[in-house]
């Protein structure tokens, strides 16, 4: 035989790895479900915590930027209604004849006091003040990163201007610079109409910054290098983004998004700011996520394993104290099979398995004082041997020997044992009477009661018998020892895997024409392919599935069909693990006094 093949057979046999294997693979099981189920959980608060706390980050950032577009708001107002400007501006708009000192000093006190206001404000890298005709007659500055401001880049700020009452009006453009190889430089435009409290328009107000004024603030949703910004102006126009390579489309989806959605690889959030009317819209990518998740996941799965596997050593570890007391029983029910009655196994517990070792010792000592008294006891050698002589050429001899031993147990006040004796010298007498002869309901049953007197007292402890027989059948006329293999089956068969809680009840009684006897048990049943076996129904093997022929039954079957014929029979009834009913129906026919015949 293959190792491998003995090794699946050795396991098979042994109780205590399958019990080992069967606990690791419900716990396996449990703990895959129970690991399931919180996995998907856990990945779904993993999930909607990752988008709030992407959305309060959102949201703070958009705080942040509001902050720095009221900071500019706040210092286009200073410039705009600050008196002394406003007050040089319509000097030099109503003095154009003046002369240049004049027209100098007046510019120099205007550039003096936005100096002064652009000393707070350094991300600012230029700032113009044009007259109503377009030039930056006013005020000019310009640092190294751009270049003066061409008529072209004037015409496209002031087309979007228009009448906008004073408002301030974010742009992002392209403006000329010197220092980039395209020679252009991305840059984020603010510009306003100077309207003094008359509502009157002097002139026009444009600032640049670097995107960078945006870019510091947002550093916080693109700092794993996958995130993407898009900040868009009150105009829903794109201000700045992080990803100019989006299509228009796409641009279009996010400056409508509305609430959390996923978009290709990302997740996007959206804020708004009610002070300043802009549009935050970021987007973390579902990559990272599900590295996330995936870590998650590796972390369920090796603690999961670790738990298994410290579980089934705690299984491996308990299982051999609890069945300790199974493997000593084993151990004893192997000696006693070899014909030890002597051995006795040591109770360690107080729970089932102890009252079994107990029932088992009770058994053995039980069964080996009964070899000893009925075989053994006070027979020598001599004797017994004579008597063996004796029984082989007169039956009767057993009888006999039963009634002395019985004498002798009653006389030393063993009256159990003595009763026990008498129950089985009764069927003993019973059984040597010709099968042909007939008998009486009453005698049978009388029979029956013997035989299970005999097995409640050597193997069925937990035994309730019920036997009823209603006086106007006890002198019915019946077949000898038709009976006893039908209860002899429910002992065999019926309840072989019962341990408690047996009820054997048999009954009889006149039914019309019949005589009917019951013979009803509550083992484990049989299913109906069973049943037809046992009856021999048409189609149906008489072989049981261990390959031998069900002897009793079909006895029973027999005779009835040789003595009796249509419509005397044999009727089962079972339902699988509630019991089985196996009804005789027979002819009914008394005995008149004098006519029984004994053998």
């Amino acid at each position: 035989m293959p190792i491998w093949l003995r090794d699946l057979v050795g396991v098979n046999r042994s109780f205590r790895i399958k019990l080992i294997l069967s606990l690791s693979g419900i716990i396996l099981l449990a703990f895959g479900i129970t690991g399931y189920f919180t996995y998907q959980y856990n990945l779904k608060l993993f999930e909607d915590e990752i988008s709030k706390q992407f959305s309060r980050t959102n949201e703070e950032t958009m705080a942040k930027m509001e902050l720095k577009v009221q900071e500019i708001v706040r210092i286009s107002q200073l410039i705009v209604f600050n008196p002394q400007i406003e007050k040089m501006i319509s000097q030099i708009n109503t003095n154009e004849d003046a002369d240049s000192f004049n027209l100098y000093f007046d510019k120099r006190q205007i550039e003096e006091q936005i100096m002064q206001i652009k000393f707070d404000a350094p991300y600012v890298t230029g700032m113009y003040l044009y007259d109503l005709n377009g030039n930056p007659s006013y005020f000019s500055y310009t640092s190294s990163s751009i270049n003066e401001l061409d008529d072209e880049t004037f015409t496209r700020i002031r087309s979007k201007l228009g009448d906008t009452s004073g408002n301030l009006v974010w742009m992002n453009m392209e403006l000329p610079s010197s220092l980039e190889s395209s020679g252009f430089r991305k840059s984020i435009v603010v510009s306003r109409l100077m309207k003094n409290s008359s509502l009157n328009t002097y002139g026009m107000l444009v600032m640049t910054m670097d995107e960078s004024f945006f870019s510091n603030s947002v550093k916080e949703l693109t700092k794993d290098g996958t995130g993407k910004v898009y900040l868009f102006n009150q105009m829903k126009e794109l201000l700045y983004s992080n990803s100019p390579s989006d299509s228009r489309e796409a641009l279009n989806l996010l400056r409508d998004l509305q609430h959390t959605q996923v978009m290709g690889r990302h997740l996007f959030v959206q804020s708004e700011s009610s002070a300043v009317s802009f549009k935050l819209v970021s987007g973390t990518s579902i990559e990272e996520i599900d590295k996330k998740n995936r870590d998650l996941s590796q972390r369920i799965l090796f603690s999961g394993f670790i738990s298994v596997l410290v579980t089934s050593g705690l299984i491996v570890l308990s299982t051999g104290n609890l069945l300790r007391p199974l493997k000593e029983l084993l151990q004893g029910l192997r000696k006693v099979r070899a014909g030890d009655f002597d051995t006795r196994i040591k109770v360690r517990t107080k729970d089932e398995l102890a009252y079994i070792g107990e029932s088992f010792n009770a058994m053995a000592e039980h069964v080996g004082r009964l070899i000893k008294e009925v075989y053994m006891t006070q027979l020598s050698e001599r004797e017994a041997e004579l008597k063996a002589l004796q029984a082989q050429l007169n039956p009767h001899f057993l009888h006999n020997m039963f009634n002395e031993i019985y004498w002798k147990l009653y006389l030393n006040d063993e009256k159990e044992t003595a009763s026990l004796i008498a129950a089985i010298s009764e069927m003993l007498k019973y059984s040597l009477m010709p099968v042909r002869t007939l008998t009486t309901v009453g005698e049978e049953f009388q029979q029956i009661r013997n035989y299970v007197k005999v097995q409640s007292e050597l193997f069925e402890s937990d035994l309730e018998t019920i036997i009823q027989v209603e006086e106007e059948v006890a002198n019915c006329k019946m077949m000898r020892s038709i009976l006893q293999p039908l209860v002899e089956n429910v002992f065999i068969h019926a309840f072989r895997n019962k341990v408690s809680h047996k009820v054997l009840l048999i009954k009889a009684r006149k039914a019309g024409d019949f005589l009917e006897i019951e013979v009803m048990d509550n083992g484990c049943g049989m299913d109906q392919q069973t049943i037809s076996k046992l009856l021999g129904r048409e189609g149906a093997s008489r072989q049981r599935t261990d390959g031998r022929e069900s002897l009793g039954v079909q006895s029973v079957l027999r005779r009835i069909e040789l003595v009796y014929g249509e419509p005397y029979r044999l009727e089962m009834i079972s339902v699988v693990d509630s019991g089985t009913t196996m009804r005789l129906i027979l002819p009914y026919s008394t005995i008149e006094t004098g006519e029984l015949k004994h053998a």
